[in-house]
C-alpha cells in the first residue's frame, strides 16, 4: 500500500525554503523567490515655462487634502477646457507637487496613445497600469473584466495619484479609478464629463489673461528680445495667442526659427499661421475632435462662425443648422463634449482660434459657399423676425419701411414674454448678435434685412444708448438702403444715423445726414406713408436744431441757442401740421412733445408745462403708448419743479420712474432718479437727494454712461 504525506502550511507561516529529496542522502534547498515592488512615479517632466493657474493649483491641492471619504471611491477632479489651453501641464505640475502625499505611486496615462479609430483599448491601458503596480506578465488576467477586478484588488486602500489625460467620455475614465478613497485621480478632457458621477469635482480651464500670456511669451522669447521690442508689437503678439499657452509655445518656436525677426513681424506670421493657414501643433487636437463628430455636429461646427457676436444661443444655432431645437441641442452638446465649444453665461462660445479652424473646415467642405450662404439667410430671417416682434412689444405699432417676416420653418420663435420689459431684455441680452447681424446682412447682399434689423433696433437704442454700436449699424443700413434704391428706407436710415451722431457732438455729420434725408423726402409722393415719412424727416431736423441749441447754451452762447431753438420750434410745428393733416395722432402727439422739450431748453417753463401736459394727455389717449406718456410725465414734473410747484411734480415723476423700471431702461431710470434728487433738494430733503444721486451715479457707472448727468430726452 502506498503512503501519501500531506504537508499543510497554515496561519501566518511563510514558506521561505523548500526541501526536496529523492534519496535521503541528496538534499536540494531552493530559496523562495522574493519579489519586492517599489512604487513607481511615472509623471512626465513639467513644462519648462508655466505661468498663472494659482487658483486652479490651489483647487487641486484642496481636493487632494480633503478628508478621506467612506468607501472605496477615490477623489476625482475632472479638468476640462479647449485643446492647447494647458490642462495637461496643469495636472502634471500639480501631480509632482502632490506626489509625496501618495507614497504608493503616481502614474500618467495618455488615453490618446491607446486610441485606435476613435476607440480606446482600455484593456491595454489596464495592462500597462497593472504592470506599473508590480503585477508580472504571467499573473495578468486575460479578459477586460478580470483586469478591472485585478486593478481594484491591487489598489484597495492605496494612496495613488493618477493623471488620466485626454478622456473623451466618462466611460473611458471610470475603469481606471482606484478602489481607494485615499487616492486622487485628475482627469483631463476637452468637454465636461457629466456622467463621471456626482462625487466628481469639475474644473473648467479658461484662457490665460493678457498679462499672463505676455509673461509666458517673455519666457519663450527671452528677456533681452522682449525688452528690446516695441510695446505695441508685444501687445499684438500676445493678442494673437488668444490666451492659449500652446499658441505662445508656437510663437517661441517661430522666434527660435527666425532669430532676426522683430516681434511685429513675428506677430504677423503668427496671425497667418493661427488664424488664416492654421498651425498644425495647435490644431492637431481640433482636427482629431472634428474627425469624431457626427454629421449634424460637424455641419454646425462649420456654420457657427457665420453667427455674429461673441456667442450663440440654442435658437440661433437652430436657425443656422435648419433643424429643430432638440436636434440642435444634441449637436451643441456633442461640440461641447469635444471641446470645440464652451458654455458661459449668455450662451455657447467658440474660442477665436477655434473659430478660425471652423472657417477653414467650412471652406474645405463647402468651397462654393452654398451651405454657408443658406445658413446666413436662415439666420438673418430668424433674427429679423424676432427683432421686429420685440420692437412691436416694446414700442407698440409704428410705421416701418420693412414688413415683418413669417416664421422660419422648423425653428420656433423666441420666447419674448408679453411685457415690454421682457422684450427689451431679450434685445439687450442678444444685442451683440443683433447689431452685428446688420453688417452680416449687408455683407451677404441682404439689404432689406439690414434695413429692417436696424429699424427694429431703434427703440432699443433709445432705451439703451450705445452710440458706437448704433452708429456702425445705422451707417451700414444707410448704404444698404442706397444699394437697394429704396426711397423710404433712404430717408429713414439717415434720420436714424443722425441722432447718435449729434448726441456725441458730431453736429456737422449729423446735419449732412438730416439734410440728405429732407432732400430725399422732397421726392416722396402724397400717399399717406410718404407724407408721414416727410413729416418725420422734418421732425429729425428739428431735433438736431434743438440738440445744437442745447450745446450752444451749455457753451454760454445764448444768441446761437435761441436761433437754434426758434428753428426747432418751426420744424416741430410744421411736422405736427403734416401729421395732423394725414390723421396720424401719434405723430402729432410726438411733435407736441418735441415742442415741450424745446420750451424747456429755452427756459420757457410755463409753455413747457402746458405743452408737456398736452402731450401727456395725447399719448395717454393712444393705445400702447405708455412709454411716451411716461416720458412726457417726466418732462411735466421737471417743468413744474422749475415753476416752483414741486408738490405737483411728485405724481408724474413716480409714474415715469415706474415705467422706466418696468422696461428695464437704466438710462431713463438714472435721469429720473437725478430729477428726484433735484425735487428732494427743492423740498428740503437733502438726505433723500443724496440717496437718489448715489443711485443715479451707480446706474451710470454700471451701464457705461458717458454723461455725468443724463439729458432730458
Amino acid at each position: 500500500m502506498s503512503e501519501q504525506t500531506h504537508n499543510v502550511v497554515g496561519g501566518r507561516a511563510r514558506v521561505e525554503s523548500l526541501v526536496q529529496a529523492n534519496r535521503i542522502d541528496a538534499v536540494h534547498v531552493h530559496p523562495a523567490r522574493v519579489l519586492v515592488h517599489h512604487p513607481s512615479f511615472e509623471l512626465p517632466p513639467e513644462k519648462a515655462y508655466f505661468v498663472d493657474r494659482a487658483a486652479e493649483q490651489q483647487r487641486i491641492a484642496a481636493t487632494a487634502a480633503g478628508p478621506d471619504a467612506d468607501g472605496t471611491r477615490p477623489r476625482v477632479l475632472a479638468v476640462s477646457g479647449l485643446g492647447g489651453i494647458g490642462k495637461t501641464a496643469l495636472c502634471v505640475r500639480a501631480g509632482h507637487r502632490l506626489a509625496d502625499r501618495h507614497p504608493d505611486g503616481a502614474h500618467y496615462l495618455d488615453l490618446d496613445e491607446y486610441r485606435r479609430d476613435g476607440v480606446t483599448d482600455l484593456a491595454a491601458v489596464l495592462t500597462d497600469l497593472l504592470r506599473s503596480l508590480g503585477v508580472e506578465q504571467e499573473w495578468l488576467r486575460r479578459d477586460f473584466r478580470g483586469l478591472v477586478r485585478q486593478f481594484w484588488d491591487r489598489t484597495r486602500g492605496k494612496r495613488l495619484l493618477l493623471v488620466v489625460d485626454n478622456a473623451r467620455t466618462a466611460a473611458e475614465a471610470e475603469p481606471l479609478l482606484p478602489a481607494s478613497a485615499r487616492s486622487l485621480v485628475l482627469v483631463t478632457s476637452h468637454g465636461p464629463l457629466y456622467d463621471l458621477g456626482p462625487a466628481a469635482e469639475e474644473l473648467v480651464l479658461a484662457p490665460l489673461g493678457a498679462e499672463h500670456t505676455a509673461e509666458l511669451l517673455r519666457a519663450f522669447l527671452g528677456e533681452q528680445r522682449w525688452a528690446d521690442a516695441d510695446p505695441a508689437a508685444v501687445r499684438a503678439l500676445a493678442a494673437v495667442c488668444e490666451g492659449l499657452p500652446k499658441a505662445a509655445e508656437v510663437a517661441g518656436d517661430l522666434a527660435r526659427k527666425y532669430p532676426h525677426r522683430g516681434l511685429a513681424a513675428l506677430a504677423e506670421r503668427l496671425t497667418a499661421d493661427l488664424h488664416e493657414r492654421g498651425s498644425a501643433p495647435v490644431e492637431a487636437v481640433w482636427d482629431a475632435a472634428c474627425a469624431e463628430l457626427g454629421p449634424e455636429a460637424a455641419r454646425l461646427y462649420r456654420l457657427l462662425p457665420e453667427c455674429p457676436g461673441p456667442f450663440v444661443v440654442l435658437p440661433t444655432a437652430a436657425a443656422l443648422l435648419g433643424r429643430d431645437l432638440f436636434d440642435t441641442e444634441d449637436a451643441l452638446a456633442e461640440l461641447l463634449a469635444a471641446g470645440l465649444l464652451d458654455h458661459r453665461s449668455g450662451g455657447y462660445r467658440q474660442h477665436a482660434l477655434v473659430r478660425g479652424h471652423a472657417r477653414r473646415a467650412a471652406r474645405a467642405a463647402d468651397p462654393e459657399g452654398t451651405e454657408r450662404a443658406a445658413a446666413r439667410a436662415r439666420l438673418l430671417h430668424w433674427l429679423r423676425r424676432q427683432t421686429a416682434r420685440a420692437d412691436l412689444l416694446t414700442a407698440g405699432p409704428r410705421a416701418t419701411v420693412q414688413t415683418e417676416l413669417p416664421p422660419l420653418p422648423g425653428v420656433p420663435d423666441a420666447d419674448l414674454g408679453t411685457a415690454k420689459a421682457d422684450a427689451l431684455r431679450w434685445i439687450e441680452a442678444n444685442r451683440h448678435a443683433l447689431y452685428g447681424a446688420v453688417a452680416l446682412a449687408y455683407d451677404s447682399g441682404h439689404d432689406e434685412d439690414a434695413v429692417a434689423l436696424a429699424e427694429s433696433l431703434w427703440t432699443h437704442f433709445l432705451d439703451h444708448p450705445r452710440h458706437a454700436d448704433a452708429v456702425d449699424a445705422f451707417r451700414t443700413a444707410v448704404v444698404a438702403a442706397d444699394r437697394a434704391e429704396h426711397l423710404l428706407a433712404r430717408v429713414r436710415t439717415r434720420d436714424m444715423l443722425a441722432r447718435p451722431l449729434w448726441e456725441q457732438g458730431e453736429f456737422e455729420e449729423a446735419a449732412a445726414a438730416v439734410e440728405q434725408a429732407c432732400a430725399l423726402a422732397a421726392l416722396l409722393d402724397d400717399s399717406h406713408p410718404h407724407r408721414r415719412m416727410a413729416g418725420s424727416a422734418i421732425d429729425f431736423r428739428g431735433q438736431l436744431a434743438l440738440a445744437r441749441g442745447e450745446s450752444a447754451a451749455a457753451r454760454g452762447d445764448r444768441t446761437a441757442a435761441l436761433a437754434d431753438f426758434a428753428a426747432a420750434r418751426a420744424d416741430f410745428t410744421a411736422a405736427r401740421e403734416i401729421q395732423r393733416a394725414i390723421g396720424n395722432a401719434y405723430g402729432a402727439a410726438l411733435q407736441t412733445y418735441q415742442l415741450a422739450k424745446t420750451a424747456t431748453a429755452a427756459a420757457d417753463h410755463p409753455a413747457a408745462a402746458e405743452l408737456f401736459a398736452a402731450a401727456r394727455a395725447e399719448f395717454a389717449a393712444l393705445p400702447g403708448r405708455r412709454r411716451m406718456a411716461a416720458r412726457t410725465a417726466f418732462g411735466l414734473a421737471r417743468a413744474l419743479r422749475l415753476l416752483g410747484r414741486p408738490a405737483e411734480a411728485g405724481a408724474p415723476l413716480a409714474e415715469a420712474l415706474a415705467d422706466a423700471v418696468e422696461r428695464g431702461s437704466s438710462y431713463d431710470e438714472a435721469r429720473i432718479t437725478t430729477e428726484l434728487a433735484e425735487l428732494a433738494d427743492s423740498t428740503g430733503h437733502p438726505a433723500d437727494a443724496a440717496r437718489h444721486r448715489a443711485h443715479a451715479a451707480a446706474l451710470r457707472a454700471a451701464h457705461g454712461g458717458a454723461r455725468t448727468e443724463p439729458g432730458t430726452d
